[in-house]
């Protein structure tokens, strides 16, 4: 209800809520919480004698709120004088209007309420404002008659009994004296009694002088008390004992330093006329257990009679509770933050591969939801740089599977690292064959610059490699040729960025045309090269056709440059000892094999000895060098489509001399169109010409 309030009256602090306890309950009588407000007293004059105690219930939602009180100071059958007291000045009026609104729950009691203010006055901080209240009282009636009915009925009573059965209940005299003391508080403060109360105790609620007739004149109202000092220094003043036998340390880690450690008790001060003294009927206020302990209390000192004990375990049981949910709470916290920490980690590993398999930027695209078709895009210009390694089909056959699968891991391992060095992308690896890009798909000024390094790095990094069968040094051909391309990304399960369009395949002419350690350039590449680089053009016969009609270049060397160290590509090339278990594994496998074959092959087709092919059957592989540097892209007959795109090219290897006619060719290559998405995907060889094996492939 009061937290309704305080979004109807739309205050941005608590602070303005202090003092106006009567204004939520006036609220909610407009938002249709009539039948609650009743509930608060039976009668009219009743609301007004409980509702210091709604206060006190209030408090507990809002604990920094400073709650007025209200008091009856006079009353007959015709009405009741009111007064209203704060420390929030110039809310009179609003108590008044509220009041009038109030009474609208009590109309069949009342009939009709006239309401006036009489006077205002200040008493140190306090605004002390009186109403004059017109109205037919019922309820005083009602009350006067139960009173006379007391009288009549009332049964004599042992003293002693009363104290016992208030284990907290103060008796005093006129003067303020104490002369009896309940069970309970006799443990903590024993030298209390024959002394003022005020010595020991000041008076929080309500807002008015602690003296013997103000206490009788608001003998109706809630009462609270609260000890001067704080309980350890209450009870050593007092003579009693506290802190139930703990140290001071203890205590220490018992209560919070913010804890308020004073005695409060609280309860209804009654006029005994036989022994003309005030029985100050009480209970304390402990917030929990541990306060219960630091005062010098037991739960057998709380009151059997109403819900003191009740109350108290009830509370304790409920921090039990929620520590322990909150102990729960932060296991599973503890616990999701792990499995996050690993989630992390797992997601970085997939992060990782998807990085690997596509450029950040284009998986980034794809995973917010944009198709292949969406991604793909059109380069103007982008350099790419073809590789193989010469006669490579030979120097498979002189070694064991795994010892191949070393030796392309080793160098895919130090070209992988010389991408990223000189900031360009590797598009796809084809047996021992190497493709990659500059200028997509970050756009660069520079992408032929950084291929020609490229190339140089990879010169250097071959040079220390060596052939294991028979310690050769091994050679490689690059061939680079810029041009324009579409980029995208093609397959679902296993999704590749791949390039496609006519200089594709003319990057892979310039490769199979070059020579061993030699890098073999385009006329467009060399243009878009500075003076650092030095090149020879080749004039070989037939060359021009075989390029597309473009003009080509030997790289020769670059000024200024500095070769790739040694000491690196050491350091990428696998120790001796992580050679071994590949070696031992290829034992154990050609022991196998070899006892299978001497069991299905012929006698006069046996390998020899050494477990090597014979040499008859490598020349049948690869009758000469120059053969093998063409067709190191051969398939096997059972591929149809690649075969029949590989015999072409042989066809055409074998035939340099014959008349071409390479008029249409040449131009129609130096004045094609940037090829466009629609291109691509409305031709068969994603460029428009004829297939060749490298474009089979991709």
């Amino acid at each position: 209800m009061a937290k309704v309030a305080i979004k109807v009256l739309g205050a941005k602090d608590e602070e303005f809520y202090e003092g106006m306890g009567v204004y939520f309950i006036a609220l909610a009588t407009n938002l249709g919480y009539g039948k609650m407000l009743q509930s608060v007293g039976r009668n009219f004059r009743d609301f007004f004698v409980n509702l210091d105690n709604l206060h006190d219930y209030l408090k507990y939602t809002f604990q920094r709120m400073r709650a007025p009180s209200f008091f009856i100071a006079h009353e007959d059958d015709t009405g009741m004088i009111l007064e209203y007291r704060s420390k929030r000045r110039g809310f009179h009026y609003y108590v008044q209007g509220q009041v009038k609104e109030i009474s609208k729950n009590f109309a069949k009691e009342i009939e009709k309420l006239e309401i006036s203010l009489k006077k205002q006055e200040v008493v140190f901080d306090t605004v002390v404002s009186t109403f004059e209240m017109k109205f037919v009282n019922k309820g005083y009636t009602e009350f006067c008659a139960h009173e006379e009915l007391r009288k009549g009925s009332s049964m004599p009573l042992r003293a002693n009994v009363l104290f016992e059965i208030f284990p907290f209940c103060i008796l005093y005299n006129s003067d303020l004296t104490v002369t009896v003391l309940g069970a309970a508080l006799r443990q903590i403060i024993p030298k209390m009694v024959g002394q003022n109360i005020t010595n020991w105790f000041e008076l929080c609620k309500p807002l008015v002088e602690f003296k013997w007739e103000v206490i009788l004149s608001r003998i109706n109202s809630m009462f609270e008390l609260a000890s001067q000092e704080e309980i350890d220094k209450l009870c050593a003043t007092g003579g009693g004992t506290s802190s139930g036998g703990y140290s001071s340390a203890d205590m220490d880690n018992i209560l919070d330093e913010d804890v308020d450690k004073t005695l409060h008790i609280k309860g209804q001060m009654l006029y005994v006329k036989e022994w003309n003294s005030i029985l100050f009927l009480a209970c304390p206020i402990m917030k929990d257990l541990n306060s219960l302990i630091w005062s010098g209390l037991f739960i057998n000192d709380l009151s059997m009679h109403d819900y003191s004990r009740d109350i108290m375990l009830s509370k304790t049981q409920e921090q039990i509770e929620l520590k322990m949910a909150l102990m729960t709470a932060e296991i599973k916290a503890q616990g999701v933050l792990i499995q996050k920490k690993k989630l992390d980690v797992v997601m970085k590993k997939t992060q990782d591969i998807i990085d690997s398999m596509l450029p950040k930027q284009i998986a980034t695209e794809l995973a917010h939801g944009k198709t292949n078709m969406e991604v793909c895009q059109s380069y103007e210009m982008v350099t790419m740089l073809f590789s193989d390694i010469v006669t490579f089909t030979v120097i498979c056959s002189r070694l064991k599977p795994l010892q191949v699968v070393a030796l392309l891991n080793n160098m895919y391992t130090l070209f992988d690292f010389l991408c990223d060095q000189n900031a360009v992308y590797k598009v796809e690896t084809i047996g021992d064959a190497y493709l990659i890009v500059a200028g997509a798909p970050i756009k660069a000024n520079n992408h032929a610059m950084r291929i020609c390094d490229m190339a140089f790095d990879m010169m250097d990094g071959i040079s220390m490699m060596k052939d294991p069968g028979t310690g050769a040094d091994i050679q490689m051909r690059i061939g680079c040729h810029s041009g324009s391309v579409i980029a995208g990304v093609v397959g679902l399960k296993m999704p590749r960025y791949c390039l496609f369009g006519v200089n594709v395949g003319l990057t892979e002419k310039f490769e199979s045309n070059s020579k061993p350690m030699r890098i073999h350039i385009s006329e467009t590449c060399q243009r878009a090269l500075t003076a650092q680089y030095r090149v020879e053009e080749r004039n070989d016969p037939g060359l021009k056709e075989k390029v597309g009609g473009y003009r080509s270049y030997f790289l020769n060397v670059k000024e200024g440059r500095k070769p790739l160290s040694a000491a690196v590509i050491k350091a990428l090339m696998p120790r001796d000892e992580e050679m071994k278990p590949l070696e031992s594994k290829d034992e154990t496998a050609d022991k196998k094999d070899t006892t299978d074959e001497e069991k299905v092959v012929p006698p006069d087709q046996k390998e020899g000895k050494d477990g090597n092919t014979p040499v008859s059957e490598i020349a049948n592989i690869s009758t000469t060098e120059g053969q093998d540097e063409k067709n190191f892209l051969k398939p096997s007959e059972e591929t149809n489509s690649v075969a029949g795109d590989a015999a072409n090219n042989n066809e055409e290897a074998k035939e340099p001399d014959a008349p071409q006619d390479t008029s249409n060719t040449s131009s129609n290559i130096k004045d094609h169109v940037i090829p466009t998405v629609e291109t691509v995907s409305n031709s068969q060889c994603f460029g428009g010409l004829k297939r060749s094996t490298t474009c089979s492939i991709i």
